[in-house]
């Protein structure tokens, strides 16, 4: 919803310099929009959705959970370091959003499968296994 809703409103917002944004290749992935309290609330209004806005700190540590809607400003030059998290209870999202990801054009950068979640999937299975024949030795074999 989040992303129909900026879809809806791409003209209204801004880039550097007050230079309208001429297209939008992906509202969610392509990081071009910071939504102000106006379109916070329309964006309440319409869709019933309250992202998260919050200002980040020097030295402040942020967790979002999958899938929920959020927006950081940093007042000062810095450097994001993101680490995701995945877990049995948000697989389900970070598949959605690996599958988002690889229908982006190659050259988008956020295309790239940061998340490696079908490999993670393959070695806890992997472990499992091998856990199983530790356990029970003389089933498996």
């Amino acid at each position: 919803m989040l992303e129909k809703y900026l879809r809806n409103h791409y003209k209204e917002f801004r880039h550097t310099y007050c230079s309208p944004v001429e297209q939008v290749i992906h509202p969610i992935h392509d990081q071009c929009f910071y939504l102000t309290s106006e379109h916070k609330r329309k964006l309440k209004e319409e869709y019933g959705i309250e992202p998260w806005t919050f200002e980040q700190k020097l030295g402040d540590a942020v967790f979002i959970p999958a899938g929920c809607p959020h927006q950081v400003r940093n007042r000062k030059s810095c450097t994001k370091v993101a680490v995701d998290f995945v877990s049995p209870e948000n697989i389900h999202e970070c598949l959605r959003l690996t599958k988002e990801f690889r229908l982006l054009p190659k050259n988008h950068r956020a295309r790239e499968d940061k998340l490696e979640i079908k490999k993670m999937i393959l070695y806890a299975i992997e472990q499992t296994v091998r856990d199983l024949k530790d356990l029970a030795p003389s089933i498996l074999n």
